[in-house]
């Protein structure tokens, strides 16, 4: 938060960070412990379901679901902690963020990413096994804590709507981007490594581990690239160019090879979006470009007693 940024709005900004931060050290991981027992359950019964079927399409079924409690149990905590961490960090960076240090914009924002894309990757083995009527999907929550401060770090700032628009969007979608990456990347894994044909690779597998290689590396990569361009460095833009590209290689090699769902096709778009974005010189001049300085208060003018 820069000092170009009224006081009082950063009082208000940096409370919301540090409130987020309390919450995602103390509440996402009862969240996430709370989430595991009744998706894993619904997964094993899916697994025994198609087990009992005794066909081959149910054994093929069965197979690729079958490492997903497994992996499940090890990546949703994985993000727990992620969050726990990040939310530390942000109690620690909480005072120079107010007292306007240029350089921590960049940090809070990278350490928000974590619940906002942790959550929206917990989103979907949560509608997948537990299904809508199981209520309010507590993922939804967990992205609440890092998306509602992370956009305000964005928009707070003193800026013309274009500034802001084209803020909110290329942060939007780096942080779309790294969510979908981690999320495709673990369906390529547990197809990867759960085919029934494995260890032999069956037609088509293959681009599997180019896939979910690729798209956990740009997950992470793009995550780096909100917190450059949190602090306005050209790094940024070239890092989340490069994670843009090579997430669209990765996501439509795998879409074409195995055209079983359209996530990889979506992820090709997000990525690209990302890439043409910031290759357009007006919006990448916005991002980098520092805050207005917010209007001083007009002081009286003393004049002189007549004599």
């Amino acid at each position: 938060m820069s000092l170009n940024t009224p006081k009082q709005t950063r009082l208000i900004v940096t409370l919301l960070v540090v409130i987020a931060g309390i919450l995602m050290t103390m509440a996402v991981p009862l969240i996430v412990d709370s989430t595991l027992n009744p998706i894993i359950t619904n997964q094993v019964a899916r697994i025994e379901k198609f087990d009992a079927q005794g066909t081959p399409e149910g054994k093929t079924n069965a197979a690729v679901i079958r490492i997903v409690p497994w992996s499940i149990g090890l990546l949703f905590p994985m993000w727990a902690v992620f969050s726990f961490i990040a939310g530390l960090a942000l109690l620690v960076l909480a005072l120079p963020f107010y007292q306007g240090e240029a350089w921590t914009r960049g940090a809070v924002l990278f350490c928000l990413a974590f619940p906002s894309a942790g959550g929206a990757f917990m989103l979907i083995p949560w509608l997948n096994f537990m299904g809508t009527g199981a209520g309010f999907p507590p993922a939804l929550s967990i992205m609440a804590i890092g998306l509602i401060p992370y956009f305000t770090v964005i928009l707070a700032e003193k800026s013309d709507w274009l500034t802001k628009l084209a803020n909110a969007a290329v942060f939007l979608m780096i942080g779309v981007s790294a969510a979908e990456n981690f999320s495709n990347g673990h369906a390529s894994f547990r197809i990867y490594f759960g085919h029934p044909q494995r260890p032999l690779f069956a037609p088509g597998i293959n681009v599997l581990w180019l896939s979910f290689i690729a798209l956990w590396i740009t997950c992470f990569m793009m995550l780096i690239a909100i917190y450059h361009l949190g602090q306005r460095k050209q790094s940024g833009v070239y890092l989340a160019i490069i994670a843009g590209l090579a997430t669209a290689g990765a996501s439509l090699a795998t879409h074409f090879i195995r055209a079983t769902t359209l996530d990889y096709l979506y992820g090709t778009l997000i990525g690209l979006s990302v890439v043409v974005m910031l290759l357009v010189p007006q919006i990448r001049q916005r991002v980098l470009a520092p805050p207005e300085p917010h209007a001083a208060q007009p002081q009286a003018v003393l004049q002189p007693k007549p004599a």
